[in-house]
């Protein structure tokens, strides 16, 4: 068995991190009750519990952060990504992180992508922005980032999975049948589309910014396609939204 909290949209305002660690107490709860459950020599191997964040860990606006930048965005900064990157860590359970539309939005201390996302990844310890855990016997947790916001060719709010990223993906679950017992979980930022999940038709949709590679007709599709075909992915979680889990369709 295992347990993975998994965090949505955290947009994390360092002016109120009272209600951040208010949450926390609720996810701890959950983990605690895990460790004491799967035992404490099991999680301390490594096995059983993990956490997981979709993305989006600063607040898109000017949070009195920057003295000298007054109106500097929080989101994407060195400050958010550390800040982003102490909050996961003081769970005390390993957490894998993937990033939205938001957390390249570093603009005013980045002049690229590439250099906001290797300031992103340097926060969190990961060596590629996507991820591969084994949680459990046969059972893997799978991420992938979004890495492109300057350098859109359309909206830079396109939740965007690089060409690399999706040839990673595709020859990771080839390579996991269903039939010899194995099971991914999948977490991106943005849903596939062809999901099901509920969206917003005004905001994300019109703005072509609603799934992954939304503007990418192949790639677009890509995704679905691969799920349909690897009977191995019993789950993708995604974010993006703020619309909760209280409603029909938002699983």
């Amino acid at each position: 068995s295992f347990v993975v909290p998994v965090l949505g949209d955290l947009h994390i305002d360092p002016r109120k991190m009272e209600d951040y660690s208010t949450g926390r107490e609720h996810i701890l709860s959950i983990i605690d009750d895990a460790k004491s459950t799967l035992g404490d020599d099991y999680v301390k191997d490594g096995n059983g519990i993990a956490m997981v964040s979709l993305g989006d860990l600063g607040e898109s606006k000017n949070c009195d952060h920057n003295e000298d930048n007054p109106f500097e965005l929080f989101a994407g900064t060195s400050q958010c990504h550390d800040t982003a990157a102490e909050f996961l860590g003081s769970f005390g359970v390993p957490y894998e992180v993937i990033g939205g539309n938001h957390d390249l939005e570093g603009i005013d201390e980045f002049d690229t992508d590439a250099k906001n996302l290797r300031r992103f990844l340097r926060s969190h310890n990961k060596e590629t922005p996507q991820f591969c855990r084994q949680v459990a016997e046969k059972t893997l947790l799978v991420g992938l980032c979004s890495t492109i916001f300057r350098e859109a060719k359309y909206t830079s709010h396109e939740v965007i999975i690089d060409d690399d990223q999706i040839r990673w993906f595709e020859e990771l679950v080839k390579s996991k049948p269903a039939d010899e017992g194995w099971r991914v979980f999948v977490f991106s930022h943005a849903p596939p589309n062809g999901s099901g999940i509920r969206i917003i038709q005004e905001n994300h949709v019109v703005n072509g910014c609603c799934w992954l590679n939304h503007s990418d007709e192949k790639n677009c599709r890509k995704f679905i396609e691969i799920v349909r075909e690897h009977r191995c992915i019993k789950g993708w979680f995604s974010g993006h939204f703020h619309l909760g889990q209280d409603y029909q369709d938002s699983i």
